[in-house]
C-alpha cells in the first residue's frame, strides 16, 4: 500500500517518500549506502534526507556510530499524529498506515520465510489460460527457500547485489523447512544464488521429502545440469520440477548479461531438463535494454528446445527489476516501458504462433492491456511469514513497498489486479507513461415491467 496520509501530512516529495520507505526496512546504514538502498539518483539524496531530518524522522547512531536510521517507533507515531492534527488528516487512514509501519519495523531483522501463492482473483476475472492454470495447480503455493548467495554467474541484473556470497547451514535450512510444513505448505522451491552449488543440496531435498513436501522445485541457471549425472542425482533425490534462467539466444549478449561464458553449458543443461516429460518445467528470461530486440528469437529458441516435449512447460519474460546490480547498471539495463512494450508484444505474438504459453511479469496493465490474460502477476502473490518467537505473522508490506501506483491508478479498470510499476523505475523515469484504462460502462438494463 502507499503511505499516502504520512506523505501528505509531512508534505514529502517523491524522493523523500522513497527514502522514508527505505529507512523503514533497515536499522542503520552509512550515508553512502542510502541512495542505493532507496533506489534514488545520488543527486536527489541530500534534499530528500534534509526533508526527513527537518521532520525529526531520522537520527544518527549514538557515540561514534554515524550511521543513519529511523527514530524509534513511539517517536515516529507521536510526530505523525502531531503533524496529522495540524494538517487535518483522515485519522482512520493515518492509523491504518501507522499499523503497517509498526508491522514493518517489528519484522526488521526477524527470521522469516517467503511464500508464493495463487492470488485471489477479482470478481469478474476470467480463468487463466489452461497452461497457466495447470502450472498454478502443480506448484502453488510454495515455500521459496534460499540456500545461500553463492553463484557461478555474476549477472548484471542480479538482485543479490552487494550481499556477501555464502551458503546457509543445514540446520538453519531444516528449521525453515519445518516452519513451512507447520503452515501446511506442500511445495518447495530451492533458490540461491545458484542452489546447485550448495554442498548439502541432496540432503536438503531428501529432508524436504521426508518432512512431507510433495513437490520440490530447483531454480537454477542450468549451467551445472549439463555435467555428468548431476541432473539424474537431483531427480533421484526428489526434484520433480525445474525453473531455469535463459535470457537471449545469443552467446555474446548472454555473456554480457551473465558475465560468464557459459552459453553452451546452459543450453545443454536446458536440453537435458526438457527430455524429462515427468517433471514440471518453467523458465525466466529477464527483459533488459541489452536483449529486448532479441525477444522474438529467444521465443523461437525456447520453442525449439521444448519441441517434442509432452510435459508441462511455462516460460516467462520478466521486466528487469531495477534493484541492486540492475540499479547500479540502470542506464545500460533498464529500458522505458514504452520502449520495451513493442518488443514484448512481438515476443508474445511469436509465442502464440508457435503455441508456446509465454507469460510476462513486471509490466503495468495500462502499458499492454490487450495481453492481460498472460500477465502472470494477476495470478500470483508473494508474502513473508515472520517468526516472532511466540507466533508467526503474514507480512507483505515490505514487498509492496517495491511497487508504486500513482494516484491516477485508482481510476483504472485494472486497479485491483495490477501491481503498478517498480518504485525504483518510478524514481528513475517517473510515471508519465502510465495511463489509467477507463472502466467499461455497464450495459443499461431495462426496468422489469
Amino acid at each position: 500500500m502507499e503511505l499516502q496520509a504520512l506523505t501528505r501530512i509531512w508534505k514529502l516529495s517523491p524522493p523523500a517518500s522513497a527514502l522514508l520507505l527505505a529507512f523503514l526496512q533497515f536499522r542503520r546504514e552509512p550515508r553512502g549506502r542510502l541512495a542505493h538502498l532507496a533506489r534514488l539518483e545520488p543527486r536527489d539524496l541530500p534534499a530528500a534526507l534534509d526533508e526527513l531530518r527537518s521532520r525529526g524522522l531520522v537520527q544518527p547512531g549514538a557515540g561514534r556510530d554515524r550511521r543513519l536510521g529511523l527514530v524509534d517507533i513511539e517517536t515516529f507515531e507521536r510526530l505523525a499524529r502531531r503533524a496529522a492534527g495540524r494538517a487535518g488528516a483522515d485519522p482512520g487512514r493515518l492509523e491504518l498506515e501507522l499499523e503497517v509501519v509498526r508491522e514493518v519495523r517489528e519484522a526488521v531483522g526477524r527470521p522469516s520465510i517467503t511464500v508464493i501463492s495463487p492470488r485471489e482473483r477479482a470478481r469478474g476475472d476470467g480463468e487463466p489460460p489452461r497452461p497457466v492454470a495447470e502450472y498454478l495447480r502443480a506448484l502453488f503455493p510454495y515455500l521459496d527457500l534460499r540456500l545461500g548467495t553463492r553463484c557461478n554467474f555474476n549477472c548484471r541484473y542480479c538482485l543479490l547485489g552487494h550481499e556477501k556470497r555464502s551458503t546457509r547451514d543445514l540446520a538453519e535450512l531444516e528449521a525453515d523447512l519445518r516452519h513451512g510444513r507447520r503452515l501446511g505448505l506442500e511445495c518447495l522451491s530451492l533458490t540461491g544464488g545458484e542452489p546447485s552449488l550448495h554442498p548439502d543440496l541432496l540432503r536438503v531435498i531428501r529432508r524436504a521429502r521426508a518432512l512431507g513436501y510433495r513437490r520440490v522445485i530447483l531454480v537454477t541457471n542450468a549451467s551445472l545440469l549439463a555435467s555428468g549425472r548431476n541432473l539424474d542425482r537431483l531427480l533421484d533425490a526428489g526434484v520433480d520440477a525445474v525453473g531455469f534462467s535463459f535470457d537471449a539466444a545469443d552467446p555474446v549478449v548472454s555473456r554480457r548479461l551473465w558475465r560468464r561464458d557459459a552459453y553452451a553449458q546452459v543450453v545443454e543443461g536446458i536440453r537435458r531438463v526438457m527430455e524429462h516429460d515427468e517433471i514440471v518445467v518453467g523458465s525466466i528470461s529477464v527483459l533488459t535494454r541489452l536483449n529486448l530486440q532479441l525477444l522474438p528469437g529467444l521465443v523461437r529458441r525456447l520453442a525449439e528446445l521444448a519441441r517434442g516435449r509432452r510435459g508441462l512447460y511455462l516460460p516467462a519474460i520478466d521486466f528487469v527489476m531495477p534493484e541492486e546490480n540492475a540499479w547500479t547498471h540502470r542506464r545500460a539495463l533498464v529500458p522505458r516501458l514504452r520502449e520495451a512494450a513493442p518488443h514484448l508484444e512481438a515476443a508474445l505474438g511469436e509465442a502464440r504462433r508457435l503455441d508456446l504459453p509465454l507469460v510476462f511479469r513486471g509490466v503495468p496493465a495500462c502499458v499492454m492491456p490487450a495481453h492481460r490474460e498472460w500477465d502472470m502477476e494477476r495470478y500470483m502473490s508473494i508474502f513473508e511469514v515472520i517468526d516472532l518467537g511466540d507466533r508467526s505473522r503474514q507480512h507483505r508490506a515490505g514487498l509492496d513497498f517495491l511497487r508504486y501506483k500513482p494516484p491516477g491508478c485508482a481510476m483504472c479498470a485494472h486497479r485491483r489486479g495490477c501491481l503498478g510499476v517498480y518504485r525504483a523505475y518510478a524514481n528513475l523515469y517517473g510515471t508519465r507513461e502510465l495511463r489509467p484504462v477507463p472502466a467499461p460502462r455497464p450495459e443499461e438494463q431495462p426496468c422489469a415491467s
